[in-house]
């Protein structure tokens, strides 16, 4: 990419759309954010110094003046291969150093980023330093053209919902700018969301159309009687980002330290460095999965497939792709004249692999609320071997249009079902729950507890087990005093 110098552009010259809400909270004069710190500004000539790792600062505990710039309009430009601008931090470069847990930023004078991350690269301790890129949301506006949520029938959404509807102990992050919170379709899943411009909570917001359609094909409340049905009853909450990579990766690593097993990131960005380390914290940390946009039809092309980032395709109700081809595609989901939430509390079709990756999210989900225990290679390979191939390709082989397939919810909830143990019998004695199941050698069995089969389901504490070579039997030690459902499940 051929550099160009940092400037301060007016907003209709970013294609990026006015956000007056968060506008309005932040304080664009001051730089201060609490409970960050800005790195000091280094020479190139120090780039090279032994102790550079040190003065480098860790991305959760860093100040990028990522929301800073991007409030002021204040951008680095570049040329990228497809000969279109590219926005990027101003004095910022984002470095791994090998062994290191986090990804963190290095400051260096404006007009320097470039060079400063192509002599990074090549010091012996650092595994990977790029710019802090501003990316773009993933849709455009189109009409209707199909009947409302067309996907579900496509997906086989009702035969999955007949085995479970989802969970609300499995939830899923929407790092965007943030949703309605209180839209009627969405707030009763919705949870506290966070600020990683800001480092603060998020409690409410009237949201933007983006992410409140992508909101709504996640975890829109099915079964309610009111507006649409999102893939599951899933949690969901707000990650508010302003599209710098280095905000995308703290919203990552905050996820996955609270407990959030599903990202999604409907933006560009699923090839870069930085968030396929944030990718694979959220895998170690809470097994959790990172679903990020494929690429529309007119994004620049990508370079690579990260394996620690899910990069979705866009289908039409036809099953034709109608999205971006490349090796960033892991799996193909409905996302063309999609019908979803949007703020105001209504509801509008949309287009883009930005309503892809949330479809995908949602299934996820669900999977993870049927058996818990999976891990999200487990998710993954069930979604990879239950996927559709459209036109006969062969079963098992990846494609740069549909990756391993168009998601096949019905088929994956089919076989994670299948994952859990059959309990054979439940015995109540004296103050104890005795629950008897299938087992299978070399397993790890754990059991869960609701006090309704459309419940939330929780893990029961101090199990106490017993096996044989055909069975094994699980005690809770404190069953409730009134009726409570079980669930064993194994990975």
């Amino acid at each position: 990419m051929r550099e160009l110098a940092s400037t301060n552009l007016p907003v209709e010259d970013l294609q990026l759309p006015p956000d007056p809400a968060r506008d309005e909270l932040l304080k664009a004069d001051t730089k201060a954010v609490a409970g960050r710190r800005i790195p000091e500004i280094l020479s190139l000539s120090e780039l090279g110094s032994p102790d550079l790792s040190q003065r480098a600062v860790l991305l959760p505990r860093a100040n990028t003046l990522s929301g800073f710039n991007f409030h002021n309009r204040r951008f680095g430009r570049l040329l990228n291969a497809a000969g279109r601008v590219q926005l990027f931090n101003p004095e910022i470069v984002l470095v791994k150093f090998k062994g290191a847990r986090h990804v963190a930023a290095i400051r260096v004078g404006s007009g320097q980023e470039l060079q400063a991350a192509r002599a990074l690269v090549h010091r012996p301790d650092v595994q990977f330093a790029e710019l802090d890129e501003y990316e773009t949301r993933e849709s455009f506006p189109d009409d209707p053209l199909i009947t409302n949520q067309w996907h579900h029938q496509v997906l086989g959404s009702a035969q999955a919902w007949a085995l479970n509807r989802g969970q609300s102990f499995i939830r899923i992050a929407i790092v965007d700018a943030p949703f309605q919170m209180d839209h009627p379709d969405l707030s009763p899943h919705v949870v506290d969301g966070w600020d990683a411009d800001q480092n603060v909570a998020i409690t409410n917001s009237s949201g933007i159309d983006h992410s409140t359609l992508c909101a709504g094909l996640a975890a829109a409340v099915v079964n309610n009687g009111v507006g649409i049905a999102g893939m599951g009853n899933c949690a969901i909450l707000p990650i508010n980002i302003n599209g710098a990579i280095s905000e995308m990766y703290d919203a990552v690593i905050w996820a996955a330290d609270h407990g959030v097993r599903v990202v999604n990131i409907s933006w560009t960005g699923g090839d870069s460095d930085t968030l396929n380390a944030a990718g694979a914290y959220l895998e170690a940390t809470d097994r959790g999965i990172l679903i990020m946009a494929g690429g529309n039809a007119d994004a620049a092309p990508y370079a690579t497939n990260q394996p620690d980032v899910y990069c979705i395709s866009m289908t039409d109700a036809a099953d034709n792709m109608q999205s971006l081809a490349g090796p960033q595609v892991d799996f193909a989901a409905p996302g063309w004249n999609i019908y979803s939430t949007v703020t105001g509390g209504g509801y509008d079709f949309a287009s883009g692999t930005s309503y892809s990756a949330p479809v995908f999210a949602g299934v996820a989900a669900v999977l993870m609320s049927i058996n818990p225990t999976l891990g999200p290679d487990d998710v993954i390979g069930i979604l990879k071997a239950t996927a559709y191939q459209p036109d006969g390709w062969p079963s098992g082989q990846w494609n740069e249009f549909y990756g391993w397939g168009r998601i096949d919810f019905a088929s994956a909830a089919s076989v994670t079902e299948a994952t859990l143990p059959m309990i054979t019998g439940i015995v109540l004695s004296n103050g104890q729950a005795r629950v008897t199941a299938s087992y299978r050698a070399g397993a790890t069995y754990s059991l869960w507890r609701s006090d309704s089969l459309e419940g939330n389901w929780f893990p029961v504490s101090d199990v106490v087990t017993a096996t044989n070579s055909n069975s094994i039997s699980l005690i809770d030690p404190s069953p409730p005093d009134s009726s409570a459902f079980y669930r064993i499940t194994s990975p």
